[in-house]
């Protein structure tokens, strides 16, 4: 009797606890399921004020793409994904602080390292590192801005598979356009950014050629040019545009591998000069001490004396 009412009280306490750990699980994941659809409503609130003709970062963008040159500092800024108006001030905050550091460092560290050094030529030099600095920075921020546009490179491939993909669900163009970019400004906002402007062209009357075009001249990627004056040949032709979309993401596939195949035979090429600078003097110290330290004890045995 004892044994069978131990038994009892092992299981009801065995199923108590695996009552409590799964109750406590189950909250758990609602909590988690909560939190993750509270931050996908913000995200699309977010994504909704982006796409309103209100948003501030588009409207900056656009009033600099329309008033400034190529090459200030306002439109390397916005190349470089950076679209406040206080980036301008930032930067130019950076750059100050880095000439006044550098130029700092070597007043203060050359004299310690080189003491013959005059004050003038001290000076000098510490000038000179400063104005690279200066200048560094602007080349640091033009390499950023070189980098973002290859990633819009590589992502317009994933654009066309996304937008044939919408298309052949039944969408229309335009819809298709607007579901894409809503899913690239959760992913890659700035490519989002750029996939915006292309909307608010089309809802504002502007025909998907047009908007195209400008998004080529914006992210300078060829393929969007293409890809316009592929859309104005399918409207003025009347062919299918789910046709049209799925033939130039078959040739945007081909470019791809052909392109990783390029790189892929200049890899030998390029592991050339590596390898002879690194790899071969190593060898060739491997090879030779053990034949030296043969010869040089041979050496020393046939010495007289």
């Amino acid at each position: 009797m004892t044994e069978n009412l131990i038994l009892l009280a092992v299981f009801t306490a065995v199923l108590l606890a695996t009552f409590s750990i799964f109750t406590v699980v189950a909250q758990r994941r609602d909590v988690e399921r909560n939190i993750e659809s509270s931050n996908k409503s913000k995200r699309a609130r977010a994504n909704d004020a982006l796409l309103a003709t209100g948003n501030e970062k588009l409207r900056y963008y656009l009033d600099v793409v329309a008033n400034q040159g190529p090459n200030s500092v306002r439109m390397r800024l916005v190349r470089a994904g950076y679209y406040d108006k206080s980036a301008v001030l930032r930067f130019n905050l950076i750059r100050f602080v880095s000439v006044a550091v550098v130029f700092t460092v070597m007043q203060v560290g050359l004299p310690q390292v080189l003491p013959t050094l005059s004050r003038n030529l001290t000076l000098i030099l510490s000038l000179c590192l400063a104005g690279i600095a200066f200048i560094g920075c602007s080349f640091v921020l033009e390499k950023m801005g070189n980098k973002r546009l290859r990633e819009y490179r590589k992502i317009f491939p994933d654009l066309l598979d996304l937008l044939l993909v919408c298309v052949d669900s039944g969408l229309s163009i335009d819809a298709a356009f607007d579901r894409v970019t809503r899913e690239f400004l959760n992913t890659v906002p700035d490519f989002g950014m750029q996939l915006s402007i292309v909307n608010l062209e089309i809802r504002a009357g502007r025909p998907m050629h047009e908007a195209l075009y400008n998004l080529s001249d914006r992210i300078a990627v060829e393929e969007a040019r293409n890809l316009a004056i592929l859309f104005r040949q399918s409207e003025e032709l009347g062919s299918s545009v789910s046709k049209t979309l799925r033939t130039f993401a078959n040739e945007m596939r081909q470019l791809r591998i052909i392109k990783a195949e390029e790189k892929a035979n200049t890899l030998p090429v390029r592991m050339l000069f590596p390898m002879a600078f690194f790899m071969f003097p190593v060898s060739l110290i491997i090879v030779l001490v053990p034949i030296m330290i043969s010869l040089i004890s041979l050496l020393q045995q046939m010495a007289p004396g």
